[in-house]
């Protein structure tokens, strides 16, 4: 605990100039910090293929900005007592624990997040029923950007427990997969040549790895017997997702119209 002395003796020199400072410090930390995030996104728009790796420096750096500004500001302002310094730490760290169990194993999730990097921002992750993209790892939460831009804020303590799927893995491109519903008596041979040429030609598909179709027979509810068509390609850039979905399936059915092949909602 902190000696009542070094406590009465620090409040006895704080001024209001000194304060001011201190605020007006906090406030400029804040805005270094939107500047910073600014800086980031511009970088991220201006070097698309550099951008996960641009992204993995956000989390440490805003730690470092923030709480690094924070106590500088203060030891040089207020310039306390070498222990006092040492009990406030010690004091707030143990308040902490003591007063916000759920909020300080959120914030040690945080660091563990950050030092094990199971996923970094602009990764796509799939994390119970959630899947997106993350927009921000801090020291409580971690952000997450759904397909249909929603964000869900999920506690960073719940990462520590539950199983988290990586689909980019710190990488701009990401593998992707789409499925695709036809009638046992279609031409699965046709359908599989169609399948890989629309995907060959798609604008957002990396050609030069391997694009694999898998084929699975399932039964419907009605007893109607059908086949699964599942094509795994990887995309140029994880962001274009639902845009190759879309467009993929889009092309796939005017060509099942095409060569006479049911819809893909007919089963």
């Amino acid at each position: 605990m902190i000696s009542t002395d070094y406590i009465y003796s620090f409040i006895s020199q704080l001024n209001f100039k000194d304060i001011s400072v201190f605020i007006f410090f906090v406030i400029l930390i804040s805005l270094i910090l939107k500047i910073f995030r600014a800086l980031i996104n511009w970088l991220s728009k201006k070097f698309p293929s550099k951008r996960m790796f641009v992204f993995a420096w956000v989390p440490i750096t805003h730690f470092i900005l923030y709480f690094g500004g924070l106590f500088i500001s203060f030891y040089i302002i207020f310039q306390p007592s070498r222990e006092l310094l040492i009990g406030f730490i010690v004091s707030g760290f143990l308040s902490l624990g003591l007063a916000a169990k759920d909020a300080s194993t959120s914030i040690m999730a945080g660091f563990f997040l950050l030092t094990d990097k199971p996923f970094q921002i602009g990764d796509r992750i799939t994390f119970q029923e959630h899947y997106g993209e993350i927009l921000e790892i801090g020291l409580h939460s971690v952000k997450l950007l759904t397909l249909d831009k929603s964000v869900v804020t999920i506690p960073n303590n719940r990462f520590l427990t539950d199983s988290v799927k990586s689909n980019s893995a710190g990488d701009v491109e990401m593998m992707t997969s789409v499925d695709v519903h036809v009638p046992a008596e279609a031409d699965l041979y046709k359908i599989k040549k169609i399948l890989h040429h629309q995907a060959e030609i798609n604008q957002y598909v990396d050609t030069k790895n391997k694009i694999i179709i898998v084929s699975k027979e399932l039964l419907a509810g009605n007893g109607v017997v059908y086949f699964l068509m599942t094509l795994k390609c990887l995309l140029k850039d994880a962001r274009l997702e639902k845009a190759f979905q879309t467009d993929f399936l889009l092309s796939v059915n005017k060509k099942f119209k095409i060569n006479g092949i049911r819809g893909l909602n007919s089963i």
